[in-house]
C-alpha cells in the first residue's frame, strides 16, 4: 500500500490482535513457511476480517459526522 491515509493505518493497527490472537492459535513459535494452507487462511482471515470491519466503521462515521450544536444563551 502506497502512502496509507489514517484511516488505513488506523484499520491495520487494528488488525494487530487478532493477528496475534491467530498466530498463537496456530503456533507462532513456527516458521511461517511450515503453515499449512488451512493455517495461512486463518491468519488472512482475521487480518482481513477486522480490516474490512474497521474500514467499513470509518466510512459509516465519516459518512455521517456526529452533529455539533451549539447553543446561544446558554
Amino acid at each position: 500500500m502506497i502512502d496509507p491515509s489514517e484511516a488505513e493505518l488506523s484499520a491495520m493497527r487494528q488488525c494487530l490482535k487478532p493477528l496475534g490472537e491467530a498466530a498463537s492459535e496456530v503456533g507462532i513459535d513456527r516458521a511461517l513457511s511450515s503453515y499449512s494452507q488451512d493455517e495461512a487462511l486463518q491468519l488472512i482471515n482475521a487480518v482481513v476480517t477486522t480490516y474490512v470491519e474497521a474500514m467499513v466503521q470509518e466510512h459509516e462515521r465519516s459518512k455521517h459526522p456526529p452533529v455539533r450544536m451549539q447553543l446561544q444563551g446558554i
